[in-house]
């Protein structure tokens, strides 16, 4: 089978495994997991080690890393790995210092060293590099106003600095590194947003000039170039700033009623409406000038839903079924798109105040989770927007969850997650047998970023709740289901997806990996490289970033999970990356074979 039919045949099967993209990101994961394993052991021992011996571990990682890198000409990937350790060895290097010396981990001289030091590895274009750069001296110029006193002295020059130093890293970003403007871009608008807050609550001119300045300069730089959604953003987050000031200001005009509270929502609304009419004027034919007033909306929504909750009590209910009816009838006749979010912004308000309020009525968070369904399959049918759908889907799982740990049939703590665990198996396998149908609908973002959201509250419950995986010997019949039987039933069904390619050997590799990590207690980090693997073959960098971020919030929710001992983790790790290499290398001479079609 040709890999470009994979997207053709809506492919989720074994041979997604089998993409080029795929094994090269798999065998750097391997690699990675390893070196997690060797961290493990060794965080485990660290206090046990010898100073010169902590001293010279980071050390001895940065000049080999470094040496490498000088010799590694063929893959700039590899090479700008290799530079990133090393900067992340600098700053390790100088923390063991300051940990056994006790000149202070968190010393502004600490990272004003790192910072200097960091320098020299960019004479070649590195991003991780720089990135690490950007961080640490801002850490730097924060702890040096801060440890110096000069916070307090004079907050003006504080702020000053800091937008002075985010612009002369924007510039240079700019110039090496244009794929990292929207990163600028949130941090101005945070800094915008932080300001505000500050002048609202100290009213200095320097917090109002902060507010204003660096965002509406850089949007107007992105402008005059011809960009359309850097400075709407901008511009947007300078809006969302100003809002915080005309919510502060207004509220004191304001009585606190439920006319008040409507009175403040249409100005907000009508306020981001007014911005994006602006914005329709400098970005004729483009829909993207209408996200303020998308933004609008939902503020608009959540007020609303505030006034309905908090002043007609009961009869919110009543008045949450008539907005629904009516964003309904809106979704329904009309394409604009400032009709649209003012239905969206309807719906959200209207159904926060059924859902809240048949919850305290039958103190039943079944019935309030029966309603989220229909809910949900009203918007499925309606609202057309991934994004909609998507808050639906969250917002159904959280419910029922939440059901099933105030019920009280199932008291203990242990039973009510497993049966969680046992849903989320069930969900995770119903997905798997109906991907060919969802991958061509217009919820396919949508059901993808739920299941990454199922993934990571497992995550989550498996660290701050402490949900043991009891091993296969000491499990009782029905944990043995849970634990066992339904994943490897996930497993059989993801093989028999394409039971026919079985008959070359190392595609046996990938139920093998899959048994053994649920043997070992990690079957989701199985689905979260299945899901990492399809989004690689289709081209959905978005997919991938959360995937990435979710392998890494799993090893570091893992390293501080007391269940199971540092040896177990790092042992278990540790083959799971020798596996993972030895299927990257018996799955490398398939991928030949997928190329030439004699797979299909």
């Amino acid at each position: 089978m040709i890999k470009n039919d994979l997207k053709q045949k809506n492919e989720f099967s074994l041979l997604l495994f089998t993409h080029a993209n795929v094994l090269r990101f798999l065998n750097i994961l391997a690699i990675a997991l390893i070196a997690v394993s060797l961290l493990y052991l060794m965080a485990a021992n660290w206090w046990m080690l010898p100073k010169f011996v902590r001293l010279s571990i980071p050390m001895l990682v940065l000049m080999l890393s470094a040496v490498a890198s000088v010799y590694s000409t063929q893959s700039q990937a590899l090479r700008q790995s290799l530079d990133t350790i090393s900067g992340l060895m600098i700053g390790l290097s100088l923390a063991v210092i300051g940990q056994i010396y006790q000149t202070g981990a968190d010393s502004y001289l600490l990272f004003l060293v790192w910072s200097v030091l960091l320098l020299p590895w960019l004479y070649r274009p590195n991003i991780g590099v720089f990135c690490i750069l950007v961080v640490v001296s801002q850490l730097a110029l924060y702890f040096y106003f801060q440890q110096s006193f000069w916070m307090l002295r004079a907050p003006w020059a504080y702020v000053v600095a800091l937008n002075l130093l985010t612009a002369i890293s924007l510039i240079y970003a700019m110039r090496h590194y244009p794929i990292l403007r929207y990163v600028f871009i949130v941090f101005l608008i945070v800094i915008s947003l932080a300001s505000m807050f500050c002048f609202i609550q100290n009213h200095q001119v320097i917090d109002l000039v902060s507010v204003f300045v660096l965002p509406l300069g850089v949007a107007y730089y992105f402008y005059r170039r011809q960009r359309v959604l850097e400075p709407i953003l901008l511009i947007a987050g300078v809006a969302l700033s100003l809002s915080l000031w005309l919510l502060e200001s207004v509220s004191g005009f304001l009585s606190h009623s439920g006319g008040g509270l409507f009175t403040l929502a249409m100005i907000i609304f009508a306020w981001f409406a007014a911005i994006s009419f602006v914005l329709t004027r400098l970005f004729p034919k483009n829909n993207l000038a209408m996200i303020p007033l998308a933004i609008g909306a939902w503020i608009a929504g959540i007020i609303l839903a505030s006034l309905l909750l908090t002043f007609w009590q009961a009869f919110s209910i009543v008045m949450g079924v008539v907005f629904i009816i009516i964003a309904w009838f809106l979704l329904s006749k009309y394409t604009s798109f400032f009709i649209r979010q003012f239905a969206y912004c309807l719906w959200v308000c209207g159904q926060t105040a059924i859902l809240i309020h048949v919850g305290l009525l039958t103190d039943n968070l079944w019935y309030v989770w029966f309603i989220q369904l229909l809910m949900l399959s009203l918007t499925a049918f309606t609202a057309k927007h991934w994004f909609i759908l998507t808050i639906q889907l969250i917002a159904a799982y959280c419910l029922g969850v939440g059901a099933l740990l105030f019920m009280n049939v199932l008291a203990a703590k242990e039973e009510v997650l497993q049966v969680m665990s046992g849903c989320n198996t069930l969900i995770f396998i119903i997905m798997l047998l109906t991907a060919r149908y969802w991958q061509s609908s217009i919820y396919m973002k949508s059901i993808v970023l739920w299941l990454l959201f199922i993934l990571f509250c497992v995550a989550a419950c498996q660290m701050l709740i402490g949900l043991n995986m009891p091993f296969l010997k000491q499990a009782e019949p029905d944990q043995i289901i849970i634990f066992y039987l339904l994943p490897s039933i996930f497993v059989l069904c993801f093989v028999l997806q394409r039971a026919n390619t079985l008959h070359h050997l190392w595609f046996w590799a990938i139920p093998i990996l899959g048994l053994f990590f649920i043997l070992m207690g990690y079957f989701e980090l199985f689905i979260v490289l299945v899901l990492l693997a399809w989004a690689i073959v289709y081209g959905h960098k978005w997919v991938q970033a959360i995937c990435i971020l979710l392998l890494v919030f799993w090893l570091w929710m893992l390293y501080y999970y007391l269940g199971l001992s540092f040896l177990y983790k790092s042992l278990t790790i540790f083959i799971s990356g020798l596996m993972l290499l030895m299927m990257v290398y018996g799955l490398k001479q398939i991928e030949a074979l997928t190329d030439h079609g004699e797979i299909s």
